[in-house]
């Protein structure tokens, strides 16, 4: 064998999803879906080049599908003739956790401990790459390695901030809103924000992980006890949404904006805020010509955020030491800090290493929260369908047809029933 080949199977994975020629006992088949924008994407391609000179006998396929294909078509392409030998996949009961359950993904326990992998990824930041018997993440078996994190926090317009007498993002919950009070006494609305996408999502879900502890979060996320949602952190955190909301400090007619206009705004210079994921950073640092940074939201006992999605051997890999050689290169310094450099949240970096400014800055928030065992993930894991009610809900919510007691008794309900089904 000699030389390397890369396929692009846009829209399909292999065979299962749409054509492709990886598979055959001859050739190494690496399955990714991200972008070629993404920094772990570019992080990889470092991965590949190391990757082929180590093994120079080694035909490699680096084949590309959509989220979507995989999400869709995950379970036919392993159950078909023409497997990869390590692939991308979601985090999650309902995928991840399916796959391990239904025996189509290697463990991985053993690999892990001898690569001392488990030493650098720990707690909430190894939570969603175990699996138990029944698919339930959080506890079991390691059925896949995350390369990278990603969290929820806020962008400010620092030239903006400094127009309005503010000299440095606030330290509090209540110099924010104290802040937020001050904007929209200006005329100005503070936080560019949506409700047709995810953001306010990941607004209410920060504003609950703000004010809950572990047990509280690790409960409602891996179907443990009995969580009552319309109390607690669920209830004090939906509530300060509600107000935000009533106050106006997230702009109106939410539902109808989606994230890209939301971005658009911000980098435009018209909010002083905007409160997204760390995947806006890399436009933002291309785009914006204010200058601007980023923080955590103040006070807060849980950080939203999660690991990324996990590389995993399937049980019908032909080459599986090559998988976990290649897993190794990904969680390699190199590769790790090059995945830094491109704007990217590496799970085992070298954020001293990190040259940009803002970008170290960011890694720093992450080294925190992770030190802390902090992350509190995404509200949407737990059970099936739940990220679609849980949208419905909140944009009733910004328009007024429910308010935060009728959206958490929906949610109880929605809740209980997926859980037991």
């Amino acid at each position: 064998m000699a030389g390397a080949a890369v396929a692009v199977l846009a829209g399909g994975a292999l065979a299962a999803c749409g054509g492709g020629s990886g598979g055959d006992d001859s050739t190494f088949t690496i399955l990714q879906y991200e972008t070629t924008s993404t920094a772990q994407y570019k992080g990889w391609q470092l991965a590949l080049e190391m990757f082929r000179e180590a093994h120079p006998d080694v035909d490699v396929e680096f084949a590309s599908t959509s989220f979507d294909s995989i999400r869709s078509n995950a379970k036919i392409l392993l159950t078909g003739d023409d497997v990869p030998d390590v692939m991308q996949f979601n985090t999650g009961n309902a995928d991840g956790g399916q796959l391990a359950a239904q025996g189509l993904l290697d463990p991985l326990t053993d690999v892990v401990e001898e690569n001392g992998w488990d030493d650098t990824i720990t707690g909430s930041v190894a939570a969603l790459a175990k699996y138990d018997e029944n698919g339930h993440a959080g506890s079991g078996d390691w059925y896949g390695v995350p390369n990278i994190a990603s969290f929820f926090t806020f962008y400010y317009n620092a030239d903006l901030l400094a127009e309005h007498g503010f000299d440095a993002p606030p330290q509090t919950m209540a110099e924010l809103e104290g802040m937020f009070d001050a904007f929209l006494e200006d005329g100005v609305t503070p936080v560019s924000s949506n409700a047709g996408e995810h953001a306010v999502l990941q607004t209410w879900w920060q504003l609950i992980s703000g004010d809950a502890d572990r047990q509280e979060i690790d409960d409602f996320i891996f179907l443990q006890g009995e969580p009552d949602v319309t109390s607690g952190a669920f209830a004090s955190g939906t509530e300060r949404l509600q107000e935000w909301i009533d106050k106006g400090y997230l702009g109106t007619q939410l539902a109808g904006i989606k994230a890209d206009e939301m971005e658009r705004a911000f980098i435009a210079g018209e909010f002083p805020f905007m409160a997204n994921g760390t995947w806006s950073f890399s436009r933002v640092a291309e785009e914006a010509d204010f200058e601007w940074g980023t923080f955590t939201f103040p006070e807060a006992a849980l950080n939203a955020g999660a690991s990324g999605h996990l590389w995993g051997v399937p049980a019908s890999s032909t080459h599986k030491d090559l998988a976990y050689d290649w897993i190794a290169t990904t969680l390699s310094p190199e590769v790790q800090n090059e995945i830094a450099a491109q704007g990217g949240i590496p799970v085992a970096g070298d954020t001293a290493a990190i040259e940009d400014p803002r970008m170290r800055d960011m890694n720093e928030q992450f080294d925190a929260i992770k030190a802390e065992d902090a992350l509190s993930f995404y509200p949407d894991y737990p059970v099936p369908g739940l990220l679609d009610f849980q949208m419905s809900g909140l944009q009733g919510m910004t328009n007024g047809s429910t308010d935060a007691a009728g959206f958490l008794a929906g949610l109880q309900d929605f809740y209980d029933s997926g859980k037991d089904s």
